[in-house]
């Protein structure tokens, strides 16, 4: 399951961040503190794993945007 930004709001740098407390939710945030994470294969879905959070926010930090980013 990939992810991607939500449209609108590609402000990188991006960060894995614990969204659950006890559940392991986790999400990707913006530079903004905003979770922008969001999988097109499962509408509505913007939480994951810890493991899965922090690889996809080393890859949005370490690749060309998926998205045009937000502002340009």
């Amino acid at each position: 399951m990939d992810g991607l930004p939500a449209k609108y709001f590609a402000f990188p740098p991006y960060r894995a961040e614990d969204l659950g407390g006890k559940m392991g939710w986790w999400g990707v945030m913006n530079r903004n503190g905003l979770n922008v994470l969001t999988f097109p294969d499962k509408p509505g879905a913007v939480v994951t794993s810890e493991e899965n959070a922090k690889r996809i926010a080393d890859e949005w930090n370490n690749e060309p945007s998926p998205l045009p980013r937000a502002g340009r």
